[in-house]
């Protein structure tokens, strides 16, 4: 491929350079070597994911136009398109009309956030992503206990009086309750334990969906919250971790019935279930 004259790859530039005598631009553009013939779309969707792994691509990055995406790579733009789309789709891209299309931030929360629509179909998830909170929670309470700051105390204080002013409302209880237990990560003080709890708090939104429409569901909930208080303003980790670990019991007592019932439901009336009208946990 002759490469001279073509257009930089992104607008920032200044880290890729050549060697005396050799054109810059075919440097930079080897990063989109052409991809197998097997299955055009995702093999250019994978070379970008590549590029992006190896930091050759950055958050913020734009991308060549989608005419000179498909010349460095030999193949034809719907393929091109197609890939972009896919990418899109999984929030690791932003086509912008009329402007481009950028590599996103690449957080955590937003590369994940359209797996709740596979959470709240698959029940098998749901209990998994349980047993990923029994990993993560409990110890993460602990190192709660020991750092927590007066501070933070008083904001878990406040939420929990909001939990119970708002028993009545299962879609705010939720976000509440989402709330708290992002707090009680932060007063952890780590930085990746935030990181995965972030990820566990936007997956766990179905399991709340599927168990929240119950008041003794978010009864059991509020009483648990004030336990952890209580562990947490007297610094003790042991009470701490047996108050989560407790409620966490609890969530799967009532994601367990709820995932029953629906199931009855579908025997039954022979059609999927609808969510509960609220959430909780």
């Amino acid at each position: 491929m002759n490469l001279q004259g073509a257009p930089a790859l992104v607008e920032r530039d200044p880290r890729y350079t050549a060697p005396d005598g050799v054109d810059a631009v075919a440097v930079r553009e080897s990063r989109f070597t052409v991809v197998a013939r097997s299955n055009l779309p995702e093999e250019v969707a994978n070379r970008l994911l590549t590029l992006i792994r190896e930091r050759e691509l950055r958050p913020g990055d734009k991308l060549p136009a989608e005419r000179n995406l498909a010349r460095m790579m030999e193949v034809s733009r719907p393929v091109v398109r197609e890939a972009l789309r896919a990418l899109s789709l999984m929030r690791v891209v932003d086509i912008r009309q009329g402007s481009g299309t950028y590599i996103t931030s690449l957080e955590p929360r937003q590369l994940i956030a359209h797996l709740d629509f596979v959470f709240s179909k698959d029940s098998v998830a749901l209990i998994q992503l349980l047993e990923a909170r029994r990993v993560i929670e409990p110890g993460n309470v602990r190192l709660a206990a020991h750092r927590v700051s007066e501070a933070e105390i008083g904001e878990l204080r406040d939420l929990v009086l909001s939990l119970s002013d708002c028993i009545d409302n299962p879609g705010r209880f939720s976000e509440l309750d989402i709330a708290f237990h992002n707090a009680v990560c932060a007063a952890a003080n780590n930085f990746l334990l935030l990181q995965f709890m972030n990820i566990v708090s936007a997956l766990g939104r179905a399991s709340r969906e599927r168990t929240g429409g119950l008041r003794e569901v978010r009864e059991a909930a509020l009483d648990d919250h004030r336990r952890l208080l209580e562990a947490l303003q007297a610094h003790d980790p042991d009470a701490a971790e047996r108050a989560m670990l407790d409620h966490l019991d609890h969530v799967e007592e009532g994601l367990r019935s709820a995932i029953g019932s629906e199931d009855a439901a579908v025997e039954a009336n022979g059609t999927e279930p609808v969510a509960a009208g609220g959430r909780a946990r």
